[in-house]
């Protein structure tokens, strides 16, 4: 019976080394792998500036503090649908008089804001370091408050639908947080909008 007992407790301990060892390297395998998130659901907030490109006359303004507020849900690793929502800040205008009589416009304000839907496309360059490609439709709507020289001030609203790009870097700073920079860009002719932004956004 020792006998047996010797020869068992000799291949248990011939067999440890390697047991161990497959524990070891399965242990370290789920560390080194990625949990995956149970939603794949991401949302962020960016500021910056916002650009519009009008036809505006003597003395124009172009530029205001913007931003957008985002979110999306990954259809893949390295693609989501998104949908953002962009805020243009007030700028105004005013037109000497010769100009305005001709335009029937002696001064303006507008604002404006958007919703896009799209796609985003990631591409991971460096590590931690991911670039954005976006490509969707945009619903712009559109506020103005003219003076007209007779001195009547009318307020008007419209709505347009229009092609959205934007491109883009993250920085993943944690495992659920980044830091971002966009550029987003809604193609309408003489009514086309800009927005340079930079902020962060969160993984579900």
């Amino acid at each position: 019976m020792s006998k047996i007992v010797s020869r068992t407790v000799s291949s248990i301990a011939a067999a440890l080394p390697l047991a161990l060892a497959l524990i070891g390297s399965s242990a370290s395998a789920q560390t080194l792998t990625p949990q995956p998130r149970t939603l794949g659901i991401y949302a962020g907030i960016n500021a910056g500036v916002g650009v519009y490109e009008w036809d505006c006359g003597t003395s124009c303004g172009r530029t205001a503090f913007s931003g957008k507020l985002f979110g999306g849900k990954r259809l893949t690793p390295g693609l989501a649908a998104e949908v953002n929502y962009m805020f243009f800040g007030r700028v105004d205008n005013a037109n000497e008089p010769g100009l305005a009589a001709t335009t029937n416009i002696a001064a303006e304000e507008r604002k404006a804001s958007a919703i896009t839907l799209g796609i985003n496309w990631e591409v991971e360059l460096l590590h931690d370091v991911t670039n954005h490609l976006r490509i969707g439709v945009a619903r712009v709507k559109r506020e103005q408050d003219i003076a007209r020289p007779s001195g009547a001030v009318e307020s008007v609203s419209s709505y347009r639908t229009a092609p959205h790009v934007g491109a883009g870097l993250s920085l993943q700073v944690v495992r659920d947080l980044r830091i971002n920079t966009n550029f987003d860009y809604i193609i309408d002719g003489q009514d086309s909008l800009y927005l340079f932004s930079v902020g962060g956004s969160m993984e579900f």
